[in-house]
């Protein structure tokens, strides 16, 4: 996937996790604002807008919009590093304002589900997050995100 479609993919995989809890916690958004200011795979691109228009776009189509992320993370055609980048994107938001949501755990499934990296090279990467790295409540078959999210 090239650059920058692959940051606007992280920033929308970024709010759309933040926003399956039902709630946008400044610590989420400040977490995102901050591995965009910072991180390499963010360099060079112009967060604030899209950080907006994908709030809004949650907000006006609540689990619609995350099952259109789903559905296009599926034909999304990432490397294996993407693929480890997207997943370390999505822990940073779920553990951001440090309450980690069922329903975070249920997004982050099913986006696993989507990739072809393997949970065993997952949980070698992200070994303090085995807990909610292993589909414990096998989430990731379930297909599609099926809690209400609304946002106010």
């Amino acid at each position: 996937m090239k650059t920058e479609d692959f940051q606007h993919l992280l920033l929308r995989s970024a709010v759309t996790v933040m926003a399956c809890d039902g709630s946008i916690d400044d610590d989420e958004i400040n977490e995102i604002k901050r591995m965009a200011e910072s991180e390499i795979y963010f360099m060079g691109y112009d967060f604030a807008q899209p950080l907006m228009d994908n709030i809004n776009y949650i907000k006006a189509n609540g689990t619609k919009a995350v099952n259109e992320y789903l559905n296009d993370l599926t034909v999304a055609d990432l490397n294996a590093r993407q693929e480890i980048l997207l997943i370390e994107v999505l822990i940073r938001t779920i553990e951001a304002d440090s309450k980690i949501q069922d329903n975070e755990i249920k997004f982050l499934q099913l986006v696993k589900s989507k990739l072809n990296t393997t949970e065993e090279t997952l949980i070698t990467k992200f070994p303090k997050q085995i807990n909610y790295l292993i589909d414990f409540k096998n989430y990731g078959l379930l297909g599609e995100f099926t809690e209400e999210v609304e946002l106010e």
